[in-house]
């Protein structure tokens, strides 16, 4: 209750207010007879100390300032003085002190009684209490039956709305949902935001904003409370109230909507838990334990809803990383874009997802790159492995070629998006589980090099890469095609090759990429140790 509304009741009536219009918005809650000047012990915020002037007879100017400034720094409502029959006026310098730390001090009769004065006070906060408790009690009946129906969130609002009577949205961020009801401008920024205080009987934290449209050029005040829930990361439930003083009636339709969409979103997740379990085993059937039972197969596609088209694919990437398992909810949704019809498959160490559509419709690695950009300019060290477009019967390849290309690229990077067409010869290693065997496709030379002179062998690399154009590898490189030649007659001389024999250059060929892949893959997972 306000202090101005407590001193139009009862005998506090017949109170003088001696400050003026000072701290009368302040908050009533409670109130004590002043029993020592160590108030900081006993007393508490928006409490009405009650003391008469004797209680401040022989105290020095400091303490009696020391006091003031504790009642002021504790949020004390106001001070009662109640004068005694041989008192009839308090000190200028008792005022003063009061407006210095913007106390209100209120003056009361010698003859009005220490229990009329808390009857006044505790009776309408008791009144007004129990009338908060019945609106909460009320509208969480109101609810009740509500919830007994499973109500959408869409419901909810409509609900909440018609109780709080003003216009409220549910925000559900990063599930890109808005539950609104009632007139909102749009395109709306927050310009300033502090904290509510709710009161006694609110366990949610509020935030005040202070919103601005560009689309009508006004401002709006709006409530928001945060969700904390399973289910959303940024869940947000705002009511625009246009300036308009929330009482605390309308905080108790507001913690009962919060108590109902909190269960709302509980129930959300748990249903979301039970679907990716559900479809991670489909999956898991499918991809890892594929049935060679043609029935048994259809049975679980059908079950899927991926069996409307005759050609599968699948993208998959590894989660072992951390920033690749934060990501990975992130990419799922984005690749899901790329096709009507999938199912994904999580596994500890990696993530799978798989489509289903017309051959003339396969994917791309293009396609891949450009629904993945923003994922892939934060996360440079992640490679998609995207596999062959296969027909129902090689379904149970699909999984093993994915595998095999990221496990390729742990230890040799190629690309961001890699097919095994992409892998050429390698191919065969990694099926007969063989890698280790590549390193002795490299000359022992080559290795020498790349480890005691890594500029001369990036230009062996670069010359390999340029089809061995010495034009074009000094552009590469930005160096004179002369320096080229020269580097590359070092090159010659300590690896003792002819650069025009096509079989000595195939050999070193392919132990220029094994090198390089393999020092690409390791600055991938430490980027810390490049050169």
């Amino acid at each position: 209750m306000k202090l101005k509304s407590l001193l139009s009741l009862g005998d506090l009536k017949t109170s003088k207010l001696l400050t003026d219009a000072i701290g009368l918005d302040n908050d009533v809650e409670s109130a004590m007879v002043l029993e020592a000047l160590d108030i900081e012990h006993w007393s508490k915020a928006n409490q009405l100390i009650l003391t008469s002037f004797y209680a401040f007879e022989g105290i020095t100017e400091e303490k009696l300032e020391d006091f003031f400034f504790k009642m002021r720094k504790i949020g004390i409502s106001g001070l009662v003085i109640k004068m005694d029959r041989l008192i009839k006026t308090i000190p200028e310098w008792v005022i003063e002190l009061s407006f210095k730390y913007e106390i209100p001090l209120i003056k009361i009769a010698h003859d009005v009684s220490y229990e009329k004065i808390l009857l006044a006070i505790y009776e309408p906060l008791l009144n007004y209490q129990t009338h908060i408790l019945r609106t909460y009690y009320d509208v969480r009946q109101r609810f009740t039956k509500l919830e007994r129906q499973s109500p959408s969130f869409k419901r909810i609002m409509e609900e909440f709305h018609s109780l709080i009577g003003v216009p409220c949205s549910l925000k559900i961020i990063d599930k890109q949902l808005d539950f609104s009801c009632g007139e909102i401008p749009d395109n709306q920024v927050v310009t300033d935001r502090i904290e509510f205080f709710g009161g006694e009987f609110t366990r949610n934290d509020y935030t005040q904003l202070t919103l601005f449209s560009q689309h009508t050029g006004k401002s709006q005040q709006a409530l928001e409370v945060s969700l904390f829930n399973p289910f959303s990361n940024n869940c947000l439930l705002l009511i625009y109230h246009d300036h308009k003083e929330i009482k605390e009636t309308d905080l108790m339709i507001i913690e009962n909507t919060v108590d109902v969409l909190q269960e709302k979103l509980n129930t959300e997740f748990l249903l979301k838990k039970e679907r990716y379990e559900c479809l991670n085993n489909l999956a898991d059937a499918i991809l890892q334990n594929t049935p060679e039972n043609p029935e048994e197969l259809n049975s679980l596609l059908k079950e899927a809803d991926m069996n409307h088209h005759k050609f599968y694919q699948a993208i998959a990437f590894s989660t072992k990383d951390i920033n690749n398992k934060l990501q990975k909810d992130k990419v799922l949704n984005l690749l899901k874009h790329l096709k009507t019809h999938s199912i994904f498959f999580d596994h500890h160490n990696y993530s799978l997802i798989l489509f289903n559509f017309d051959q003339d419709t396969a994917l791309t690695k293009s396609a891949i790159r450009r629904v993945l950009s923003t994922v892939l300019e934060q996360n440079p060290s992640m490679t998609f492995a995207v596999s062959e477009l296969k027909k129902k019967n090689d379904l149970k390849e699909i999984l093993m070629e994915c595998l095999d290309i990221l496990h390729f690229s742990e230890q040799f990077y190629h690309d961001d998006v890699v097919e095994l067409a992409d892998i050429g010869i390698f191919r065969h290693f990694i099926r007969n589980d063989q890698l280790g065997l590549i390193e002795d496709l490299v000359p022992e030379k080559l290795l020498i090099l790349a480890q005691n002179n890594y500029d001369l062998f990036e230009t062996l690399y670069q010359f390999l890469r340029n089809n061995r154009n010495y034009k074009q590898t000094a552009e590469t490189m930005f160096l004179h095609s002369k320096t080229i030649r020269y580097r590359l007659s070092k090159i010659e001389l300590f690896l003792a090759i002819d650069l025009n024999d096509p079989l000595q250059m195939m050999n070193h060929e392919i132990g220029t990429y094994i090198i390089k892949m393999r020092r690409t893959a390791f600055e991938k997972t430490n980027p810390t140790h490049k050169r």
